[in-house]
């Protein structure tokens, strides 16, 4: 009696805190945004790039991406999706290019892949 008392303590408190690792950090659905005020020099140069990031699990894990990219210099904004697994990020790129982005997300223990645009690559198809 007393071992099912355990087991059922068990599934309930991994029930509580989900099986994704992010201690019940996430919610079903998380979309994170941040936007920085940015004084920009007229030789500044912004960029926005879609990345397809694998790795998440949840929106915990959306969390620390967007935790990550905000401490990083040259971030302007940054919109990370879970579900949907999409980065949207602006960026200055005086200061950081889209390979240290990529680098800071992949160090953060997920893949990080530009998506092209498609429209582009089709109409050079035809």
């Amino acid at each position: 009696m007393k071992y099912i008392f355990i087991f059922l303590g068990t599934i309930t408190t991994i029930g509580i805190t989900g099986m994704c690792g992010c201690g019940g950090s996430c919610a079903a659905k998380s979309v994170h945004t941040n936007t920085q005020q940015a004084i920009l020099n007229p030789q500044d140069s912004i960029k926005t790039v879609t990345l397809n990031i694998t790795g998440m699990s949840c929106a915990g894990c959306a969390n620390h991406i967007h935790a990550e990219l905000a401490k990083t210099g040259g971030i302007i904004s940054d919109k990370i999706q879970y579900p949907g697994n999409i980065g949207v990020i602006q960026y200055n790129t005086s200061k950081i290019s889209l390979k240290e982005i990529i680098a800071v997300i992949e160090k953060a223990g997920y893949k990080a892949v530009e998506m092209k645009d498609r429209r582009k690559t089709n109409t050079a198809d035809n």
